[in-house]
């Protein structure tokens, strides 16, 4: 009976904690200073108004000479998911596709964009911002889920969540308008989801087929949706793929080959991934062959044009720092085009939402060296679980994604660094309750008999 006292006392404050962290995450999201690409990912959220309301699926397949090429490029290189949760969100709240804004035009000024109606609404805006805000605070929910699934400790999980809930980058890029809430979530989701498949496999004395199975269709929907919420996410799919396959091998220490079951459930998983990939990209319908070719062309193309405008790394001093500063130091990063620094409503609208201190912990070298040293015991402290599964597949997630990352991030762009936060959360909020153990544990007497 105490026991379970215990379990619904621990499960009210939990419940109560993250609470509090939601309501935070979305207090902010009216302050939030404005970013361009809230003004594009607005305005493809007209293909809610295409499928949903108006059910022509035409209008979004693609085609070599669309009725709107600017459209048609901006469909293929950009995320689902969250132009339709905004999409959604402006309809519940009212708002028809005549409401909303037109693109925004990199390299014109602040009053020629506005002129040009490429500014939302402010209540339309906050109708798309609640919808990515909402998928942020699951997203917080998620890293603690999986902070208890990698160590059965709530204080771990509570400051895991407190680190992740108050990162600046996250606060920021999550509550905007744009692809960077749903990434958030559905990444998290599917670390979350891996986690319980390789749980269920390592159960003793074997696992339940059926439950097995059924953790690894949500891990297949998840990536899927992931994927769908922002191309990149394949790194974070592709890592947590990987942990699930290796996860026997690792477990008992020798290279264990897959039998019949294991092949088809990795295959079916596999293709559970592409098809759910495919049901959120409809435009890919109409020439699937030539698709993912002809969308890393454009991306490579996109990132070319940006890295000649804007500059990138020259070398790799430079990128490890971007890394670091990414990984642990970063201050909100509220603009990435310079001249952003000359439009006047963006530095009232900073000035104003830095003073609402909800733009979460401050940045700088001091938060950064508590943030790293947290992190630096967290690694030792997983170091010691390596045969928990949990515990080496955080590793893999945090160690792979850091060099995926250092190898293929080609600027000092805060946004591209967010699949970091979760993994380095996770592993600092252990690390925390690892290094108070052992203070703890250093300064009080222990009895001999103990």
């Amino acid at each position: 009976m105490t026991l379970l006292k215990n379990r619904w006392l621990w499960l009210a404050l939990d419940v109560i904690w993250l609470v509090g962290l939601s309501l935070y995450v979305g207090a902010g999201t009216d302050n939030v200073p404005f970013h361009g690409d809230e003004s594009t990912l607005i305005y493809m959220s007209r293909d809610y108004h295409y499928l949903v309301q108006q059910r022509d699926l035409d209008r979004v397949l693609y085609a070599e000479l669309p009725e709107n090429p600017s459209e048609q490029d901006l469909r293929l290189l950009n995320g689902t998911v969250g132009k339709m949760a905004m999409g959604l969100a402006w309809d519940l709240s009212g708002y028809t596709v005549e409401d909303l804004n037109e693109p925004w035009a990199w390299g014109l000024s602040w009053n020629v964009n506005a002129a040009l109606q490429h500014i939302p609404a402010d209540d339309v805006l906050y109708a798309a911002r609640v919808s990515s805000a909402v998928l942020t605070i699951a997203s917080v929910w998620a890293v603690f889920a999986i902070t208890l699934a990698v160590l059965p400790n709530h204080l771990a999980a509570w400051i895991a969540s407190l680190i992740y809930a108050t990162t600046p980058a996250v606060l920021m890029n999550g509550r905007r308008a744009m692809m960077d809430g749903a990434l958030l979530c559905f990444s998290a989701l599917t670390v979350l989801a891996a986690l319980l498949v390789i749980r269920e496999q390592a159960r003793d004395p074997r696992p339940r087929r059926g439950v097995l199975v059924g953790w690894t269709a949500v891990w297949a929907i998840a990536a899927g949706f992931a994927i769908a919420s922002k191309h990149s996410a394949v790194m974070t799919v592709a890592i947590t793929f990987a942990i699930i396959a290796l996860e026997p091998s690792i477990r008992k220490r020798r290279w264990e080959w897959p039998n019949a079951r294991r092949l088809a459930r990795w295959i079916g998983a596999a293709l559970l991934v592409i098809v759910t990939f495919l049901a959120l990209n409809p435009a890919w319908w109409s020439d699937l062959g030539g698709m993912p070719e002809r969308v890393l062309t454009m991306r490579q193309n996109m990132l070319d044009a940006q890295v000649e405008k804007y500059g990138g790394y020259e070398t790799l001093d430079d990128q490890l720092v971007g890394l670091f500063e990414g990984m642990f130091s970063a201050e909100p990063q509220y603009y990435e085009d310079p001249e952003w620094a000359g439009f006047p409503v963006i530095q009232d609208e900073i000035a104003a939402y830095e003073v609402t201190l909800l733009e979460g912990r401050a940045g700088g070298p001091v938060w950064g060296a508590l943030l790293l040293i947290a992190f630096a015991a967290g690694l030792v402290a997983l170091g010691y679980r390596l045969r928990h599964g949990p515990a080496w597949a955080v590793l893999a997630w945090a160690a792979i994604t850091a060099l995926g990352l250092l190898a293929l991030t080609p600027f000092d762009w805060q946004r591209y660094y967010l699949p970091l936060q979760a993994p380095v959360a996770v592993v600092a909020g252990i690390g925390v309750v690892r290094f108070a153990w052992y203070i703890v544990t250093a300064l009080l007497p222990v009895s001999p008999e103990a």
